[in-house]
């Protein structure tokens, strides 16, 4: 095995989210899988949403779709029949513990591979507890709770899908809909350092499973890339050397520059201010330095007896979202705060890019803080720092991804 080194050149992220339309390219599944009955297959490509109405050979990763819902849960199966799936549960690796009877219409989970991927990182945590006794100084038991897991990935905003759209509900637009009860599974795959790009066959791969978003957020600036990042948390972290997740994803490594698969590593320039939504304190006198947008998604782990695990983490409601602008001004912050009235007007702020990049904040933004400052004896520029808050608003969105089965023009998924 070669020397691993985790760089952005050998290790690659994927996300397993929405599930697909019928004649998709399923990442992750093998070529020439064999199913029989109702469900067919060509090389590696799946006809979906199909009765369950015969024997099922095939190993693999679905999603099961309630009849008439739009519950979507991951389940693995190896070589079940239509009768076995009467009763079937989670799988090792699934995301779910409902019960599906036969019957039930599939679709089989596809893994997306972010673009423009700048970092990822895992950390995992344990939960101990030292259990003492009178008469006994040493602990009486080391009892081990369930790990936390921690996955962060930043990429650049270029065009391509961004992560929110990955990561969160694609059957819901709003920031409640899109968070409260999704999961994702999410995996790093390692190939050798001796290679230009991540292709063929992995070293290991690491997988995150049941992963929850808690946060995101969004940085535009006058000085670098704009970029987006999320942090996902779950309890389940694997290190497997295949777990079905896509191999050969930058296979032609020509054919991946940021002005091929989208449309070019979003910069200063690419702020659509004049289309963009913006609250009246910043005026078109101003110069905007930087926006960012900011979102905590705190969730509480609520547990059962009989079972080790958290069946379910529910966001703690109300969330708070921020948007922070930098401003140089010759105005100063032109806010007024006096104590014997109300100061505040709730403002609409939608922010755009060139490319088709949306963040929506909603009509109910008002200043938390503002800072006035830079006034020295230096020579120093005024600015202004304005944070304005709402709760539970945010909606993302692009235009190259108008539906949940979009992805990547360059990725079959």
């Amino acid at each position: 095995m070669a020397n691993n080194r985790i760089t952005y050149a050998t290790a690659q992220l994927a996300i397993k989210d929405n599930a697909l339309p019928a004649g998709s390219d399923v990442m992750g599944m093998t070529s020439g899988t064999a199913i029989s009955g109702s469900l067919a297959s060509s090389g590696s490509t799946i006809d979906l949403d199909l009765d369950i109405s015969a024997d099922w050979p095939a190993t693999g990763t679905v999603i099961i779709v309630s009849s008439g819902s739009n519950a979507r849960e991951y389940a693995t199966y190896t070589g079940i029949t239509a009768a076995q799936l009467t009763g079937v549960t989670r799988g090792s690796y699934g995301t779910t513990g409902a019960v599906h009877a036969s019957g039930a219409k599939i679709e089989v989970a596809g893994w997306e591979v972010p673009l423009g991927v700048q970092s990822v990182s895992i950390g995992t945590s344990f939960d101990l507890e030292d259990v003492f006794q009178l008469g006994q100084l040493d602990a009486y038991e080391n009892v081990e709770g369930i790990p936390e897991i921690e996955m962060t990935v930043e990429r650049v905003l270029d065009g391509t899908k961004p992560l929110w759209l990955m990561a969160t509900d694609s059957d819901f637009s709003t920031l409640k809909g899109r968070t409260a009860s999704y999961k994702v599974d999410a995996a790093v795959s390692v190939f050798p350092d001796s290679q230009d790009s991540a292709t063929g066959t992995a070293d290991a791969t690491v997988t995150c499973s049941g992963m929850f978003i808690t946060s995101y957020g969004v940085s535009m600036s006058t000085d670098g890339n704009f970029t987006e990042s999320l942090t996902l948390a779950g309890n389940d972290k694997t290190w497997l050397t295949t777990e079905g997740t896509p191999d050969a994803v930058f296979d032609v490594a020509a054919a991946y520059a940021a002005t091929v698969a989208g449309s070019g590593v979003l910069r200063s320039e690419e702020f659509d201010q004049g289309g963009s939504t913006l609250p009246t304190e910043v005026s078109t006198d101003d110069h905007i330095q930087s926006i960012d947008v900011s979102v905590d998604i705190s969730r509480e782990d609520i547990f059962e007896l009989g079972t080790k695990a958290a069946f379910f983490r529910a966001v703690s409601f109300p969330v708070t979202v921020t948007t922070s602008f930098e401003l140089v001004t010759s105005e100063g912050d032109k806010v007024e705060a006096v104590s014997t009235a109300d100061n505040l007007t709730a403002r609409q702020i939608i922010l755009l890019t060139t490319d088709g990049y949306s963040v929506d904040l909603g009509s109910n933004n008002k200043i938390s803080s503002v800072d006035f400052s830079g006034y020295d004896a230096g020579s120093g520029n005024a600015t202004v720092s304005l944070e304005f808050t709402n709760s539970n608003t945010l909606t993302v969105s692009h235009s190259s991804f108008p539906t949940s089965a979009d992805t990547n023009p360059l990725i079959e998924s």
